[in-house]
């Protein structure tokens, strides 16, 4: 059975205390009494001493009928609550002395209270206690007690103290209840007896059993509650620990342990929150530098693909070009153009392809200088107005000759900061793109407006609009919407791309949008006023 630490520690706890109540008990049991007989025996001592300095001097019966003394005497009798006999050897007793007292005589006392030793065969038996100086005789050497024959003393045990003393647990003769006896021999010859009654240590000793026997079960109850409440207390931050890591092995950093103790409890605390404050910290990163490795892998595979695609786009817009090439190369060769007007026809048709793969290198250097950052951008401050005016003087002809019509709407100057050559490039690459596609309609607007801190140029034409699935796309290298009509007219597919290059150098927006009527292509430049 798992048993949990509370319910451990308190079973601990709770024997622990009950081993300690037994102990007491039982040490109580057998070692009280005769522990109180043992400070009784010291306090007979005591006061057998007080009375030798209260008798010193004094050896006839006279010398006792002096109140003060007796006064004293019955003090010390008060004192110890027992009895005190003084007398001589041969039984005479000088106190108490019933005339100077005011008490009737007490029976029993006919015979001499005092006791006799002599060598004798057959020793009383020994007291349980050890004597407090010395050790007793032999069998054969020790002195013995002569006990005269009336009235005859139940002696029960005896100890010798020293040479003029011993102590005696006999029977009282007039209430019949065991006694504790020290009786003394000064060197005067008065002989001192001191005794108490044995009921009352045996009966302190029984109290003090029962009281101590209460006293344990109160103390294991308490004990029990407070073991109870302590392990608790002891167990609670360690259940708490074990749900936090629990929590942390399943990666959820979210909690933490808020135990605020200075042991070694709130110590591990401490170190459990810091090890999982790390731990969160080391798997974010993990985390984002997996997030990273995907966007890395990714951007790879979409390279390569794109890559594929770009091999692919640049052979297939080479391989038309090449054919016709080689094809005329070969009738001028086979003088199959016999007739002058018939070979300018074929050297007009391979100087026009030759200039289209021209186009089309020059296009593909642009574009990779700028993607690859071997393209330096040289930013200055220009005037858009004016940059504008001489692209469209450019373009004049084309347009006249096409029957295009074309609108600029300028709000005032406006001075740029950027590569003015490739912002040149970026518009011309626009207008290129709205001559091909301009519909029936022949129009096209190029307008110039500031928008924030930055100035957008578009270039718009009518015509069809770009399909919403394609409206990203026109920006990758050679996509065409249509391509066999963009062959026709002899674009490379690589212009949208070198100003999406363009305009990455620079930082700024650009983007396509289908217009009411057409579709309008911009680009932002920083406004340098």
């Amino acid at each position: 059975m798992n048993l949990s630490i509370r319910f451990k520690l308190f079973i601990y706890m709770t024997v622990n205390i009950v081993l300690f109540a037994v102990l007491l008990y039982g040490s109580n049991t057998f070692f009280a009494e005769k522990y109180y007989i043992s400070q009784k025996k010291n306090t007979l001592i005591e006061t057998a001493k007080r009375l030798s300095t209260l008798v010193a001097g004094r050896k006839e019966a006279s010398d006792f009928d002096d109140e003060n003394l007796i006064y004293e005497i019955n003090t010390l009798e008060k004192s110890i609550g027992g009895t005190i006999f003084i007398g001589a050897a041969d039984g005479t007793l000088y106190y108490p002395n019933q005339k100077n007292r005011s008490m009737p005589p007490r029976t029993g006392f006919n015979a001499s209270p005092f006791y006799a030793m002599d060598r004798q065969p057959n020793p009383p038996p020994a007291l349980d206690t050890a004597p407090n100086s010395g050790s007793a005789p032999d069998a054969n050497s020790a002195p013995k007690l002569r006990v005269p024959a009336l009235p005859r003393r139940n002696i029960k045990e005896w100890e010798r103290y020293d040479e003029n003393s011993f102590f005696i647990i006999t029977e009282d003769p007039n209430f019949k209840i065991n006694t504790l006896r020290y009786q003394l021999k000064l060197e005067s010859g008065l002989i001192l007896l001191v005794w108490v009654p044995m009921a009352g240590i045996s009966e302190s000793a029984s109290v003090s059993n029962d009281f101590t026997a209460i006293i344990g079960l109160v103390t294991i109850l308490i004990t029990g509650i407070w073991a109870l409440f302590i392990s608790g207390r002891f167990t609670q931050p360690i259940s708490e620990m074990s749900r936090i890591t629990k929590k942390m092995s399943e990666l959820d950093f979210s909690q933490t342990l808020k135990i605020d103790r200075n042991d070694e409890i709130g110590q591990l605390s401490r170190s459990i929150n810091h090890l999982s404050h790390k731990l969160s910290r080391a798997i974010a990163e993990l985390n984002d530098r997996n997030r990273r490795l995907e966007e890395d892998i990714d951007r790879e595979r979409k390279l390569d693909r794109m890559r594929r695609e770009f091999i692919s786009s640049v052979s297939h817009e080479l391989k038309t070009p090449i054919f016709l090439l080689q094809g005329y190369a070969e009738g001028l060769k086979a003088n199959i153009a016999d007739d002058e007007k018939k070979r300018k026809f074929y050297c007009d048709v391979i100087m026009e392809e030759v200039e289209k793969m021209d186009a089309l290198v020059k296009d593909l250097l642009d574009l990779s200088q700028i993607e690859s950052g071997m393209f330096s951008v040289n930013k200055t401050f220009f005037d858009v107005p004016q940059l504008i005016d001489e692209i469209i003087s450019k373009y004049e002809p084309v347009l006249n000759e096409k029957n295009i019509r074309i609108d600029v709407e300028m709000e005032g100057a406006m001075t740029a900061f950027a590569d003015p050559a490739r912002i040149e490039q970026a518009i011309v690459n626009f207008m290129n793109n709205a001559i091909d596609h301009v519909d029936e309609k022949k129009h096209i607007k190029l307008a110039v407006k500031p928008v924030g801190d930055k100035i957008r140029v578009s270039v718009y034409n009518s015509g069809m609009p770009i399909p919403e699935d394609s409206l990203d796309k026109v920006w990758t290298s050679f996509y065409k919407v249509d391509r066999a009509r963009t062959r026709s007219l002899g674009g490379t597919g690589l212009g949208l791309s070198i100003v999406r290059a363009i305009q990455e150098t620079h930082k700024n927006a650009y983007g396509v949008a289908n217009v009411e009527g057409g579709v309008e292509f911009w680009i932002e430049i920083d406004r340098g006023d």
